[in-house]
């Protein structure tokens, strides 16, 4: 399975809180994810890959299942425990030379207000490989590292709010002149984010993206990208269903990154696309399947 495929999944999960297959008069917080299904292109009769979760008694995921189909092969799981319903460890197998076993494992640790603060990732002898760390002030996420015992802290990154609690920058510990130390965030009179600029070392401005709405709106129609003389390199343009829930994006009004199809208004399908550079032809397709608790 293609792991920025694994990351997209992830990210759509956190993002479009997606349920099943299911009518406008149905409650999402009624099913839960029971399977992610890959597949080459829309065409496609049949999966390449997919994950499939089981759940205890009281509605924790205890284990996540990754598999490649035809034949169908299970190639990694990852097991969960949990303390209440909070996520308190997770166990990586991978298969080994004749059966599964045990690869590495997280522990997740929390605050007083059951606010993640540590994942310490270790290998199967115990042996504390590296972790990451969360700090909070107020509501507010500040800060989030990572940790490695040979080369200490790294991927250092700071948020600064304004006295709303909106987000107005991000600084990283990178020193490379072709990264982007600082992002600053800013937004309109209406609470809208409507730029976002990003700096190097030195604080001078790399590129800029504008995002664009129509009237009141408060989802962008068009996000514009400029480089550092100001000259425009891109624009992503948004669509939306009558419920606000995006669904595609193109590029330069042209090629699209990606499609998604709803039931409901509930996501159940996205197509993801190639760039412009490969003809924009389909890239790969995911599914999704759900239980009603």
């Amino acid at each position: 399975m293609k792991t920025n495929a694994i990351r997209r999944t992830a990210l759509l999960l956190l993002l479009a809180g997606i349920f099943s297959s299911c009518n406008k008069e149905d409650d999402p917080e009624k099913f839960r994810l029971l399977k992610i299904l890959y597949y080459a292109n829309s065409s496609s009769a049949q999966p390449t890959d997919g994950i499939e979760y089981t759940y205890d008694e009281a509605g924790n995921m205890i284990v996540e299942s990754f598999y490649k189909y035809f034949p169908t092969t299970l190639y990694r799981y990852n097991e969960y425990e949990y303390s209440g319903n909070k996520k308190i460890k997770m166990k990586i197998f991978d298969e080994g030379d004749e059966n599964f076993k045990l690869n590495r494992y997280i522990d997740y640790y929390y605050d007083e207000h059951d606010r993640l603060i540590t994942e310490e990732f270790a290998n199967a002898n115990d042996l504390f490989l590296c972790s990451m760390h969360y700090v909070y002030q107020g509501d507010n996420l500040i800060r989030e590292y990572y940790y490695e015992p040979d080369y200490g802290i790294s991927d250092d990154i700071k948020y600064t709010y304004d006295s709303q609690n909106r987000l107005v920058q991000e600084e990283n510990d990178r020193t490379d002149d072709k990264d982007y130390k600082y992002t600053t965030h800013i937004y309109d009179n209406d609470g809208r984010k409507k730029l976002l600029e990003y700096y190097d070392l030195n604080m001078n401005l790399m590129r800029t993206v504008e995002m664009i709405y129509n009237g009141r709106s408060k989802l962008p129609a068009k996000d514009v990208h400029y480089d550092k003389y100001g000259v425009e390199t891109a624009q992503y343009l948004h669509y939306y269903d009558k419920s606000g829930k995006l669904t595609e994006t193109r590029l330069n009004g042209d090629c699209p990154l990606f499609k998604r199809k709803y039931n409901g208004g509930l996501l159940i399908e996205e197509i993801l696309y190639l760039d412009p550079e490969k003809g924009c032809a389909e890239d790969e397709m995911i599914r999704y399947e759900y239980q009603k608790i």
